[in-house]
């Protein structure tokens, strides 16, 4: 069995933004010579998630609207309580919100590689989610198969 690994450095401009990583995933899978397996893309970070859906962008907007509604800003979310929270990293930011949003969306999305290609919908993308930016970030594309 074939195992590759990669990583990829995005760099994010707004608290709330899509990327669309298909093609990064599309160049992974060509580069690891797999072609029949698994392929799985996993954000590291706690604000941030990794999903699929159709890249249009009245239907994005709608996504975040609604991301939005479930999770508000502006209400009080403990995390963000300083003074009582211990271990408060100096740089840290009020992001309560980001980490619920993210537990909420899941870190990771895992997909089927068939013939050097991965099998997703004719609408489908692969979107990183940036839900505390603009920050630099990374995910990660493992690939496993024959």
């Amino acid at each position: 069995m074939k195992t590759y690994q990669k990583k990829i450095q995005l760099e994010t401009k707004k608290q709330f933004e899509m990327l669309d990583i298909t093609s990064h995933v599309r160049t992974a899978v060509i580069e690891s010579g797999v072609k029949e397996g698994m392929v799985t893309v996993f954000s590291p970070h706690t604000t941030a998630s990794i999903k699929l859906n159709h890249f249009e962008p009245l239907l994005l907007q709608d996504l975040m609207k609604t991301i939005y509604r479930l999770v508000p800003l502006d209400i009080s979310y403990s995390h963000d309580l300083f003074e009582v929270r211990q271990n408060v990293a100096p740089n840290e930011r009020s992001n309560g919100h980001a980490h619920v949003k993210a537990f909420l969306l899941g870190s990771s999305e895992n997909l089927i590689v068939q013939r050097s290609e991965i099998l997703l919908g004719e609408k489908q993308s692969i979107f990183f989610i940036e839900l505390d930016g603009g920050r630099h970030r990374e995910a990660w594309i493992k690939i496993l198969g024959e």
